[in-house]
């Protein structure tokens, strides 16, 4: 009898293992693929009771409403920041009114993700949390230019866009096993 041997790219290989349940820890195996952040996104999933029964769907969705949380408490912090400045200091105070906008954008972008993700629309995803890195990296590079402040809000910032990174890892994984299905489905 002969055997049927499947020849993957190595993608599809890991996608196939990930999403048939043939590793126990699909936590593990999952945070594995966003590569330099993996401490951070078993942080993140694991801090989450219901990432116990996830499946990769629902860690995706935990991974953005982890970055939504970070992204509000970054805009907060930016609000904190711009009340504090001094009057006087019209760079930074410009950095901070940019930030604060760019942030506004951003929690937007994610809050239009979150209801693309719960109607499965990975792609709509995928283009919103990229609006959102983008609003970030701008806030970023404006406050990089005031003098004695550059690095005002880089560690802010860095933080969202790791947790958005994740959410962008773990949703083109649900975007390339989707189209993978409807490829199946449109050849049966």
């Amino acid at each position: 009898m002969a055997s049927l041997h499947l020849h993957l790219p190595l993608p599809f290989a890991v996608i196939l293992l990930v999403f048939s349940g043939v590793n126990a820890d699909l936590l593990h195996t999952t945070c594995k693929l966003t590569g330099v952040h993996n401490d951070l996104c078993l942080q993140i999933l694991s801090g989450n009771p219901k990432s116990k029964t996830a499946d990769t769907h629902s860690l995706a969705s935990i991974a953005l409403d982890a970055a939504t949380k970070a992204m509000v408490s970054t805009s907060e912090e930016v609000l904190r920041l711009a009340d504090r400045t001094p009057v006087h200091d019209d760079e930074l105070s410009q950095c901070f009114q940019d930030c604060e906008e760019e942030y506004e954008d951003a929690v937007q972008q994610l809050e239009q993700s979150r209801l693309s993700m719960d109607e499965k629309e990975y792609q709509e995803v995928i283009m919103f949390v990229e609006a959102a890195m983008g609003d970030v990296k701008a806030c970023q590079e404006g406050c990089q230019t005031v003098p004695g402040h550059k690095n005002v809000l880089t560690k802010q910032n860095k933080h969202v866009s790791q947790i958005c990174s994740i959410t962008l890892t773990l949703t083109k994984l649900l975007q390339a096993d989707q189209s993978h299905q409807q490829t199946l489905n449109t050849h049966h």
